[in-house]
């Protein structure tokens, strides 16, 4: 989710039923009309060549863009990048359909025959208080920008990953903690790993219950 949050241009839901727009959210929050009907029109007429990575996440280019597709039971979800795409993106965009059509199932099943095409729904906060644009922010942005703090690997780490590691501790020397973005930037700006092997790596260590988000009070 670092590269998401750091490199994220669109992303789009469409309604399967309707095939409309349901959803969208967009950097700096500059939108491009011409350039979304482009990507619908290419995809509908299956100009886009898409190949299978793990799951329903499909991978394709329009452009120098990198996209990244979901079809779902209710929805058509879509995640636009310039940067090549690595787990973080994948693991984002499959929480995001997952959580949405989970919550919103019976509004995205009756969208029509029952709520008349009302999207506004979608922005209504739920009995939890969250909204779509809540749930968005939450999986693709926030996250990371909270403080987490270092476990104890349970295996030796070697190479990039020690390196990393190693990164890791000088941050929460003084403070106890780090935050997830100023680790891959730090990790980045003096090591000469790739930036998306970074993002791997430092997912691999979140998975693993390495690095931890600290709770809320």
């Amino acid at each position: 989710m670092i590269s998401v949050s750091l490199s994220f241009n669109y992303l789009l839901v469409f309604h399967n039923e309707s095939q409309g727009l349901i959803y969208i959210e967009s950097e700096n929050n500059v939108f491009d009309p011409l350039f979304i009907e482009k990507i619908r029109f290419q995809i509908k007429r299956g100009y886009i060549q898409f190949r299978q990575i793990k799951g329903q996440i499909v991978h394709g280019m329009f452009e120098q863009f990198y996209l990244l597709l979901i079809k779902s039971k209710y929805t058509q979800i879509i995640l636009i990048l310039e940067n090549k795409p690595n787990n973080f993106a994948d693991e984002a965009l499959s929480a995001f359909v997952a959580r949405f059509e989970s919550r919103w199932e019976n509004e995205l099943q009756l969208l029509y025959s029952h709520y008349n095409g009302n999207i506004d729904l979608f922005f209504n906060e739920t009995k939890n208080g969250q909204n779509i644009q809540a749930l968005a922010n939450e999986i693709f942005h926030l996250n990371y920008h909270f403080p987490h703090q270092l476990g104890t690997p349970k295996t030796r780490l070697q190479g990039n990953y020690k390196k990393i590691w190693k990164i890791a501790q000088t941050l929460a020397k003084d403070s106890g903690y780090i935050i997830m973005r100023e680790l891959w930037y730090k990790s980045s700006k003096i090591t000469k790993i790739d930036k998306n092997l970074i993002a791997d790596i430092i997912y691999e260590f979140l998975s693993r219950g390495y690095i931890k988000p600290i709770p809320f009070e």
